[in-house]
């Protein structure tokens, strides 16, 4: 039996627990504190192949060394275990022990944080797996450290990170947010899994650095010097312009334009599943878009005959993402984002706009063009598929100025 700060930690076989049908009881890792008693089952075996005065199989047991070697791996995680939980509070027993085995999660920070991370990947969340795992990433290696027990975050060290962050990364005062704000939800959620005091969280009181941001749209005049630009079918540019229109028109991302299927277009609209959230979202189409979406269907049947619902209506990605794996479908999609923003920098020059433009522009002309015309905040956040109504104001604040010029055509 080996004791760890008032803790007892051993391994047992719990007799009480005896299968009449197949003769074998759990074998547990027994943890004691305050006289509480938590167990761990790790197997089962036959109680004649237990040795209780060394506490282990015996050797008459088969692959009695695995089960002896899985036995002291589990006695010393929960060792560490009970390590980082006396020094994340004060005021730990038992009860934190039991939810850290039942929940296989962790009070060290970087565990917790590295097993949320995996559990994207396994997911296909890949996106979010790759922006986490770089902000964790880059936060280990400025602790330069393989645990960080939860009760070690404290003010002054996200305040001395913020400072890293700032001077010697030079990361925007936005990119430090969006660093901290992930450090801050694993520790919030730390704190909430395990019940700690949350008085003592240390992001309670952190003011998130912030500076307001332009985004790039374009207006009235230079969209229609897009659209109006003369690019024949086999023009290499010819496709990065289309879709750039679609989601001038449309609001929806590049990642969803470049998924959406014959059998998504509804004739008057498009239904689809976000692929950022998951969620289904109904976009109505504008006169151009459709007759846009009419001449590619008429193109279709003069070379084809019939079309193939399951094509995509913009034949830019060559493989169907359906068929890959989740990582291999990101890397097509951002493949071929890169290309797209590439063109659109060339059709940009012979359209002569002196903005740089790129996807991201189409979505933001969308969303700046429908509240210049009157279009309702809310109607807007329903178009873009935002989930936070702050997100979709960011561009009432864009077309304020706008607005004022207009007012004052009226005092000419």
């Amino acid at each position: 039996m080996k004791f760890i700060m008032g803790h007892s930690v051993n391994a047992v076989i719990r007799l009480e627990k005896l299968s009449k049908t197949t003769n074998e009881a759990p074998v547990c890792i027994r943890i004691i504190k305050d006289r509480q008693i938590s167990y761990k089952t790790i197997f089962k075996i036959n109680p004649d192949f237990w040795d209780s005065k060394n506490q282990k199989v015996k050797k008459s047991c088969p692959n009695s060394n695995e089960k002896n070697a899985v036995i002291a791996k589990n006695i010393a995680d929960i060792e560490k275990d009970v390590l980082i939980i006396s020094m994340s509070t004060n005021e730990y027993g038992v009860n934190a022990i039991r939810i850290k085995i039942r929940n296989n999660s962790s009070l060290d920070f970087l565990e917790y944080a590295e097993n949320y991370i995996q559990e994207l990947h396994n997911n296909g969340k890949i996106s979010l797996y790759k922006r986490y795992k770089t902000i964790v990433d880059k936060f280990k290696r400025y602790i330069n450290k393989e645990t960080l027990p939860i009760g070690n975050i404290n003010t002054k060290l996200i305040k001395d990170y913020e400072i890293y962050l700032r001077t010697k990364i030079e990361n925007h005062p936005n990119t430090i947010t969006s660093n901290l704000k992930i450090l801050s939800k694993f520790t919030n959620d730390i704190f909430k899994e395990y019940k700690l005091d949350r008085d003592s969280n240390p992001f309670n009181d952190y003011k998130f650095p912030y500076e307001e941001t332009n985004r790039e749209f374009l207006n009235e005049d230079e969209l229609m010097r897009i659209i109006n630009l003369k690019l024949t079918p086999v023009n290499k540019l010819f496709d990065a312009k289309q879709i750039f229109i679609f989601e001038c028109y449309t609001g929806l991302r590049i990642s969803d334009i470049l998924t959406i299927k014959w059998k998504n277009y509804l004739g008057d609209k498009v239904s689809l599943k976000i692929k950022k959230t998951g969620k289904p979202i109904t976009i109505p189409l504008s006169n151009r878009i459709r007759e846009m979406i009419e001449k590619k269907k008429t193109t279709i049947r003069v070379h084809q005959k019939t079309i193939d619902p399951n094509k995509y209506i913009f034949n830019v990605l060559k493989a169907d993402l359906e068929t890959l794996s989740p990582a291999d479908a990101h890397n097509a999609v951002n493949s071929a984002t890169a290309i797209i923003n590439k063109k659109l920098k060339e059709i940009a020059v012979r359209s002569s706009i002196k903005k740089t433009i790129s996807t991201h522009t189409g979505r933001h002309t969308f969303a700046t063009r429908l509240i210049t015309k009157g279009a309702g905040v809310y109607e807007v956040q329903a178009l873009l598929g935002h989930s936070n109504i702050k997100m979709t104001q960011i561009y009432a604040k864009v077309v304020d100025p706008k607005k004022r010029e207009a007012i004052n055509l009226l005092n000419d």
